[in-house]
């Protein structure tokens, strides 16, 4: 069994984890909007030194690769890179949507399909649709929530962040099974473990968080 660090920044919760002996032994977080910059690194800290374990007798570090917060994605991905440089250690990225779309399939074991939605401001979000072995069905893409979207809604599962703005627009006679569960560094662990025993680990050199939509940064006003 492998020792992995587990990083999970990509919404509104700070959490870490570590895994070894097959099994979380450690965890920590913090259920705190815009955490990230004074929390995240010292979990990393304090996971590690409650393990006993040093940087260098990790097996690889998990980090959520997203969709979702841009500056919450950054800090986790720096904060990854930096320890796998430091210890010489493989980096695994795992979806931000198929981590969510495991929790829902834990609370809703008979549904067919899982429908995982990340805020993305406005009337849109970002989206992910999975299969009951959470094969994706689409691939993940930014959408407006609409009444164009036509999805099944029998033994079909909604979680996210951006869950509730597609009730309200397309789920008004509450059909949907909705989980209102976040996303923990502990929820990663399925799809890394997978990649981890296939050895798909990305490019540390050129790695960056998958965003899905363009970030837009526009100049200040001029204020003369």
């Amino acid at each position: 069994m492998p020792r992995l660090l587990l990083i999970e920044s990509s919404n509104q919760i700070c959490s870490v984890a570590l895994y070894m002996q097959g099994e979380i032994i450690q965890e920590k977080f913090i259920e705190e909007p815009n955490s990230h910059s004074v929390h995240l690194a010292s979990f990393v800290y304090e996971v590690m030194a409650l393990s006993g374990l040093s940087f260098n007798q990790l097996d690889g570090v998990v980090v959520s690769d997203g969709p979702g917060s841009y500056t919450g994605l950054r800090i986790g991905s720096s904060l990854a890179k930096g320890v796998c440089f430091g210890a010489d250690i493989p980096l695994i990225a795992v979806s931000t949507l198929r981590g969510l779309a495991g929790i829902a399939l834990k609370e809703y074991p008979s549904v067919n399909q899982v429908i995982s939605l990340v805020d993305a401001r406005r009337s849109n979000a970002y989206m992910g649709i999975y299969d009951y072995q959470l094969n994706p069905l689409v691939d993940e893409h930014f959408v407006a929530i609409n009444s164009e979207i036509r999805i099944e809604k029998n033994n079909t599962a909604i979680i996210g962040s951006g869950a509730i703005k597609f009730i309200d627009e397309l789920d008004k006679d509450k059909e949907l099974k909705h989980s209102k569960s976040a996303l923990y560094a502990k929820d990663l662990l399925w799809e890394a473990l997978q990649k981890w025993a296939r050895n798909d680990y990305v490019d540390l050199t050129s790695y960056e968080p998958n965003y899905i939509k363009s970030v837009f940064v526009t100049k200040p006003k001029s204020k003369f």
